[in-house]
């Protein structure tokens, strides 16, 4: 089987799409040694696959032309002329032209564009609106990454037959692995880009609450730049708190398991998941997480999260003050209940992502599923 993956996004984005990516191309060369992979990018991209079935293919247009309108012009015939089997697309759009007999696999993280449009970049949105649309109307299989998605796809899109839709759900490095005893800061963290879905204004709100009890909360925030920050940036550097918050920016996977392994607790107040990895890493690395009631993240962390009404401030603030007023019973329950929570990140690894990805491509190919 010959298996093509649109790899560009790894280009310029090592959080949320492209980190997903990075961990399952990882893991897929951990598992898969007989089937052959080539992985398109327009230009190069900083990745090095370590198994020799695995190759990364620069493909340049003609015209340097923006990644997703390579993807559109270019890729079909690039897929075409290396009889690829299987195209799968992580990043929630296909080649919509004609690609032979190949089959189409779709990821679909979110549907943001559907919900919460505001929230992007006029050319993300732009984007989504017109070839993910189109995208998930041309798959012959539809990865959603968490339940809470699939149910999203079929509200929005209920044309799509059911049998479409395959569930291929996120992970988390850490696993199963008990991280070191060591004791626990006084900081929340927040890891996430600064864009409006995040919700920061919102959580510097609920801190500023405090702050006017009296209760000053160290907020350490990490991740990227995001887009339509503006206003985000002006809030943090007006508020009377902002002594308080340290902005990081991104860092790399070692620095963000170590913020990880010593905050006080993961603050994750997002607006809108389709799975949201910082809630998964955070109870792979033990910490206590506060986040999103009426979420995916519900889905995701169970009963090992503190949830909250995101959209007021009051009750970010009272989750907060609970949480400190006994940090002791939040990791207590993390630790008692061990095994159960081993159990819960076991079903969320990479290998698992992996094997139902892979699968999923073998069925197809068993059933004929080609166009």
């Amino acid at each position: 089987m010959r298996i093509g993956i649109d790899i560009k996004c790894l280009r310029y984005n090592n959080a949320g799409i492209g980190r997903y990516l990075r961990c399952i191309l990882d893991a897929l060369q951990k598992i898969d040694s007989q089937n052959e992979y080539l992985l398109f990018a327009p230009t190069e991209a900083p990745f090095e696959p370590t198994a020799p079935n695995f190759k990364v293919k620069v493909c340049k247009s003609e015209i340097k032309l923006p990644g997703i309108l390579w993807q559109q012009s270019t890729l079909p015939g690039i897929i075409r002329e290396n009889a690829i089997d299987i195209f799968w697309g992580p990043e929630q759009t296909l080649p919509v032209g004609n690609t032979g007999k190949t089959i189409r696999v779709l990821t679909v993280h979110d549907l943001v564009y559907k919900r919460f449009p505001e929230t992007m970049a006029k050319s993300v949105l732009w984007v989504n609106k017109i070839f993910g649309n189109k995208s998930i109307e041309v798959a012959d299989a539809i990865c959603p990454v968490s339940k809470f998605t699939q149910n999203e796809i079929a509200h929005f899109y209920p044309e799509i037959n059911k049998d479409k839709m395959h569930l291929v759900c996120c992970g988390t490095e850490t696993g199963t692995t008990e991280p070191k005893p060591q004791r626990r800061g006084e900081n929340l963290l927040f890891v996430g880009s600064l864009e409006p879905r995040k919700n920061l204004p919102t959580l510097i709100r609920a801190l500023e609450i405090l702050h006017d009890e009296g209760m000053d909360i160290p907020l350490t925030m990490t991740g990227p730049k995001g887009w339509r920050n503006k206003s985000i940036h002006d809030i943090l550097s007006k508020t009377p708190i902002a002594n308080n918050i340290t902005h990081l920016g991104y860092v790399d996977d070692s620095t963000l398991g170590e913020l990880y392994d010593t905050c006080a607790a993961v603050v994750f107040p997002s607006l809108y998941e389709g799975f949201g990895l910082p809630a998964i890493e955070a109870l792979a690395h033990r910490a206590p997480l506060l986040t999103t009631k009426g979420s995916s993240m519900e889905e995701i962390t169970g009963e090992f999260a503190i949830y909250f009404d995101a959209n007021d401030p009051t009750s970010i603030a009272d989750a907060i003050r609970s949480f400190y007023s006994n940090r002791e019973a939040a990791e207590q329950k993390l630790r008692q209940e061990s095994a159960k929570l081993n159990e819960l990140l076991a079903r969320y690894s990479w290998e698992n992502s992996a094997r139902a990805l892979l699968r999923l491509f073998e069925s197809l190919i068993q059933k004929g599923e080609s166009r």
